[in-house]
């Protein structure tokens, strides 16, 4: 199994949009003769680059309250409307950058590995890294969730973890989870498809 990365980012930050990178990351298996790959899900993540917008002096409320993904809601829960994290959280770990899942599609034949999946996904640039979704994103259960590190947010859907910090799963999968999966082309065919249905969704 491997992860395929698509995003696009801009030579130099012009405006607010250019601290959001809007990432899709394509989970692929091989056949079982190991010759062809086939997709087997697909995340929608963005990460947004918070030391470059500090360092640029450039405000998170103003760059979340610019998209149009959730990321103005998520902000105001995480700060308040500030540009620090609500001392009650307790987020001490240096963030250079946030990691926000508003969506996942997994084929079933690769279920029992989202843990492991989305545990690379929200690692890809470093453990310096806060994540963050809405709780029902993922199709996780809670008990998962938590052994991912998510925490939750009195009264909010909004949960979120640290990278840097250890949790049951890693503990557990130290080197990563090993999938065996033999993909078919009906799988690819399967994701597609609830990928359009979620685009188009996200869309309206």
């Amino acid at each position: 199994m491997r992860l395929r990365r698509e995003f696009l980012t801009p030579v130099a930050r012009t405006d607010v949009d250019d601290y959001v990178r809007h990432l899709v990351l394509t989970i692929e298996c091989f056949d079982k003769d190991c010759a062809t790959a086939y997709i087997v899900g697909k995340l929608a993540m963005d990460q947004i680059l918070l030391s470059d917008a500090i360092a640029d002096g450039v405000s998170l409320f103003e760059i979340c309250d610019n998209d149009y993904q959730g990321l103005q809601k998520a902000h105001l829960i995480l700060t308040n409307g500030r540009d620090s994290f609500r001392p009650d959280l307790g987020i001490k770990e240096p963030s250079t950058h946030a990691m926000f899942l508003h969506g996942a599609v997994f084929h079933p034949s690769i279920h029992a590995y989202r843990q492991g999946i989305l545990n690379t996904a929200f690692n890809l640039f470093g453990g310096e890294s806060l994540t963050l979704m809405w709780q029902d994103a993922s199709g996780l259960a809670e008990l998962e969730l938590a052994e991912l590190g998510f925490k939750k947010i009195a009264g909010e859907a909004l949960i979120f973890r640290h990278s840097a910090l250890r949790t049951p799963f890693s503990d557990r999968h130290p080197l990563g989870q090993e999938a065996d999966v033999e993909a078919l082309p009906e799988y690819e065919e399967w994701v597609m498809k609830a990928w359009q249905q979620f685009k188009e969704v996200a869309e309206d």
